[in-house]
């Protein structure tokens, strides 16, 4: 098991900036970036940052693997969402002329007891 100290330095270069996901009140920002931690291969990190990159949060880094597969996940979820989603039902306004004009027309469609013994 690999022991590290307080001390040990911890070197990061930010490869690129791909996006903020959200801003806290404090400045600090949610981010999703593409960094090399200690000189290694570049990775996608998902942390909350300081406004000028100096301090950081706990966060996660992804392979290139994970983060295709978390892209496909979201993907197929979208999918299956949009499959399963039932119509959503709008209201309308209907004016009283409607009402009387639809009324109306259902008057003169009525066949009455009457009207059918000859």
């Amino acid at each position: 098991m690999a022991e590290y100290s307080d001390d040990r330095d911890v070197t990061y270069e930010i490869i690129e900036e791909i996006g903020i996901i959200s801003t806290q009140d404090t400045g600090w920002t949610k981010e999703i970036n593409l960094i090399r931690w200690n000189g290694g291969v570049a990775k996608y990190d998902i942390r909350e940052w300081d406004p000028h990159h100096d301090r950081m949060s706990k966060g996660i880094t992804l392979k290139e693997e994970e983060m295709r597969r978390i892209l496909e996940l979201m993907r197929r979820r979208r999918s299956s969402a949009r499959s399963r989603r039932t119509p959503v039902r709008t209201e309308s306004v209907v004016s009283a002329e409607d009402v009387s004009e639809a009324l109306s027309d259902s008057e003169d469609d009525t066949v009455t007891a009457s009207d059918s013994v000859s």
